[in-house]
């Protein structure tokens, strides 16, 4: 069956060879060269047998035949014969030739190429503009915009890799990205290279390019010798294969270059001392400042969320958060930051802070926010500030945790007030009982008497008590119990806003426990601890955790993990606080 199926495959593809058209293609390995690199030309013949090879003459190039090679192909079950006869081509003199239509007949039929053309240019080997262009077929090149800037200012720089259109590459290893060679410098992190094709002078090039941004670190001359990545290249032994294609016959030399660009310099200038905003933290370039807050109706004591964002073209990673005035009522906490990359490099971006606010008594205005940088191009400092943004904030004053307790003085701490004595009962006396022959305490029947309803009194009375000692000890029972599940949250959890809020939640419940018997009458957090008998550690160790437990919850700053370092310290404050109430 298998000799069957082959017999009948090689009839179709004598036969399919026998009724296909036959055609004619001329090419050559390079359109543009130079004097002293000849190139050559391939005649490809299919479906036609042709042994002779065909006469090609044009003005002004050498061309002599170098051999002719055959082969077989079956694809999609069509079979096809391709006849190819190479040549050198070998200029004379500058300039553009073109090479006249190749004719050829088969089957009695006459087959004719398109024209080529082929460029002979000048080898210019002394080109200062890019080093090592002159013969050889990859090199690389340093492009860099501007040879003066300032300290901290970004400069936009490309690094080109240059390879000859016959040459297959590749970074080796992978994902390796080229190294400078200097100081005095950082480097932004490269996106992926694209590629491009590029002529130069006159020879088109693959070129690989690198973008990144350089930015200088202090005053001074930046001297950057060379840029070095490091390319698997594979390079064919003759000159067969058209630009552009991978012949499968072809021999090919693998091997592993390092390709260095050309240097450069550049002159760093300090930034001016004069005319310095104090607001000024490092920020360079050219920006935009916009701001917004949420809600625009709230309470004190309510977090308020608002935005800044900063747009524009300069070095984002080093800019510090803007600078807010006009705070007075406000508790103010550290913002946090994003930025959105609006270009590959991103040196082009949006940088939002979003500021934690809360409003310690009625205000109708946030506070102004500040913004100061340099710009290089008109070479001086630029102040940006906010538009007044209104909101409207209801609610009480909240205590000042900032202004330490006013002082009692010589006021000692208010004494609690004796209790009364009750006064003592009257005794009353009884007539005695009558005489009786038998001793009642000798009768049964009196003990029987006195057990049943005594039993009943007590039982009674016993139930009475116990019923008005649990209703009475009803809301200690229950502070106990939230405290002893805040307890074991604060042993249990590693959320640390979670135990912050626990262990405040426990501060204030042993201020309902002290003052819960009192009519009318409640001490807050803050008052209890400005009390003169509180020990002056323990009280700024208190203030300390209250703070911390507003950073968290409302301004959503610090870690979220508790370690248990800090959690020592706060059950410590704790237990502290308990045994001086």
């Amino acid at each position: 069956m298998k000799s069957l199926l082959g017999v009948l495959i090689l009839v179709l593809g004598i036969v399919t060879i026998a009724v296909a058209e036959p055609s004619i293609s001329a090419s050559l390995s390079e359109t543009v060269t130079d004097l002293d690199h000849p190139v050559q030309l391939e005649i490809k013949i299919e479906n036609a047998r042709v042994t002779r090879p065909p006469t090609i003459f044009a003005n002004g190039l050498s061309i002599n035949f170098a051999g002719t090679s055959s082969r077989t192909q079956i694809l999609n079950f069509r079979a096809s014969t391709i006849t190819t006869f190479t040549y050198i081509v070998t200029p004379t003199k500058e300039g553009t030739y073109d090479i006249p239509p190749v004719e050829v007949s088969a089957g009695g039929k006459t087959y004719r190429t398109s024209s080529l053309t082929l460029k002979v240019i000048h080898n210019d080997s002394n080109n200062a503009g890019h080093p090592g262009t002159s013969d050889k077929p990859y090199f690389g090149e340093l492009v860099v915009p501007k040879d003066s800037a300032y300290v901290g200012e970004q400069i936009p720089i490309e690094l080109r890799f240059y390879f000859n259109q016959r040459i297959q590459y590749q970074p080796y290893p992978q994902g390796q990205y080229p190294i400078f060679d200097g100081e005095g410098f950082v480097t932004k992190k490269y996106p992926d290279p694209s590629e491009k094709q590029f002529e130069l002078n006159g020879r088109p090039y693959h070129v690989v390019v690198y973008k990144t941004a350089l930015t200088g670190v202090k005053p001074g001359k930046l001297e950057l010798q060379s840029a070095t990545q490091s390319f698997l290249i594979s390079t064919p032994f003759g000159s067969r294969s058209s630009p552009g294609f991978l012949d499968p016959f072809e021999d090919y030399q693998q091997q592993v270059v390092d390709v260095k660009t050309n240097g450069a310099s550049i002159d760093i200038k300090a930034l001016p001392a004069a005319d310095r905003p104090a607001s000024f933290s490092g920020a360079v370039g050219d920006f935009t400042l916009a701001t917004s807050a949420q809600p625009s109706k709230t309470r004190t004591g309510d977090p308020v969320s608002m935005k800044v964002e900063i747009k524009g073209l300069g070095n984002f990673d080093r800019m510090e958060q803007p600078k807010l005035t006009n705070i007075e009522g406000w508790r103010t906490y550290q913002p946090s930051e994003e930025t959105e990359a609006l270009d590959d490099l991103g040196l082009s971006a949006v940088k939002t802070f979003s500021y934690p606010l809360v409003a310690e008594k009625p205000v109708s205005n946030l506070p102004i926010v500040e913004f100061s940088y340099f710009d290089p191009n008109a070479e001086k400092y630029v102040t940006l500030k906010s538009s007044p943004l209104n909101i409207q904030v209801d609610g009480e004053r909240l205590p000042d945790l900032s202004v330490p307790p006013v002082s009692l003085g010589a006021q000692g701490a208010p004494q609690p007030k004796p209790q009364p004595i009750p006064d003592v009962l009257d005794i009353q006396t009884r007539p005695p009982a009558p005489a009786s022959f038998l001793p009642l305490t000798a009768q049964p029947v009196f003990w029987i008497g006195q057990a049943i309803p005594a039993g009943g009194f007590l039982l009674l009375s016993f139930g009475l008590w116990f019923k008005n000692a649990r209703i009475a000890s009803l809301p200690h029972r229950t502070l106990n119990r939230e405290k002893r599940a805040l307890w074991k949250k604060i042993d249990a959890s590693d959320n640390r806003p979670e135990v912050l809020q626990a262990a405040v939640r426990i501060l204030e419940l042993d201020i309902v426990a002290q003052t819960r018997s009192k009519a009318g009458y409640r001490k807050s957090l803050e008052d209890l601890i400005g009390e003169e008998g509180l020990p002056a550690d323990l009280r700024s160790d208190v203030r300390e955790l209250v703070a911390a437990r507003g950073a968290t919850v409302y301004g959503h700053l610090g870690s979220e993990f508790l370690t248990e370092e800090e959690r020592t310290r706060i059950k410590s404050v704790l237990n502290r606080w308990k045994a001086a109430a």
